[in-house]
């Protein structure tokens, strides 16, 4: 009988590493029938019984991909979101046909070239966004963040697909010619006027900070915003801090907008 106790135990210790697993992991995912890859973290307590919310969160030109989820999944602890970070491309052109920084193939970076960085980005987490719905139940809106150069794809979402989003989070944020935006692609969906568009950078920021010498970038981007008939915009200034993601920050605005409905 004794013989017949450890396989038993370790049957139940595994298990609850399972059930574990999804709150403090992430996992590397590829969306069906685009080559995107990305990395998701499941809440604790997840079940497919519920709608459960999204946050995606874009990483900047450091391309530390699995970090950027990581400090996210850090930063959520009990909170209910399903984390998604994605392996986007244009934060930066350094690192591209990379495999220590990429996932992707020599093919997947030929068909990135030839639609074009924006398009695949678009794409690859429209196509995320419906395989996170399908296999975890996520709403069918998400949260959308994205530090400096990550923030090109928040602006592009954003101004394009507002219908899509619950919320717009640039962190200390890029907006110019690599934003993947001109002037006949802003959106005019009437859910422009009421999608809460928060930009937040650190007080002690000297390059995106309100005195910083890129913080032009933010106040372009508001103006192109308010201009197109974005009404909820607005800024957080968090003090003490330098030019760093504000995970934590995030994390808890998001929580925010989540007990009010939002």
């Amino acid at each position: 009988m004794k013989f017949l106790i450890a396989p038993i135990v370790l049957c139940i210790v595994f298990s609850s590493l399972l059930q574990a697993a999804p709150n403090d992991s992430v996992q590397l995912k590829k969306a069906n029938g685009h080559p995107m890859q990305y990395y998701v973290s499941l809440p604790a307590g997840w079940s497919k019984d519920k709608k459960w919310p999204v946050l995606v969160v874009i990483e900047s030109a450091d391309k530390e991909y699995r970090e950027n989820a990581l400090r996210f999944v850090r930063a959520r602890k009990q909170l209910p979101f399903i984390i998604v970070a994605p392996y986007n491309v244009n934060n930066s052109r350094s690192g591209r046909r990379d495999p220590s920084v990429f996932p992707y193939s020599s093919q997947d970076w030929d068909y990135i070239e030839k639609v074009s960085d924006c398009k695949f980005n678009q794409d690859g987490l429209a196509q995320v966004i419906k395989d996170v719905q399908a296999a975890y139940n996520g709403e069918d809106r998400y949260y959308l963040t994205g530090f400096e150069a990550g923030a090109h794809t928040v602006w592009q979402m954003a101004f394009q697909h507002p219908e899509s989003l619950k919320a717009a989070i640039p962190v200390a944020g890029n907006y110019n010619q690599n934003s993947c935006m001109t002037e006949e692609l802003f959106s005019h969906d009437p859910s422009r006027a009421i999608l809460p568009i928060t930009g937040f950078t650190a007080g002690s920021d000297t390059i995106y900070g309100t005195n910083g010498r890129v913080y032009f970038q933010w106040q372009n981007a508001k103006k192109a915003a308010t201009d197109h008939g974005f009404r909820n915009v607005s800024e957080k200034v968090v003090a003490g801090k330098g030019h760093v993601p504000l995970p934590d920050e995030v994390m808890s605005y998001v929580a925010d907008l989540l007990k009010q409905g939002r």
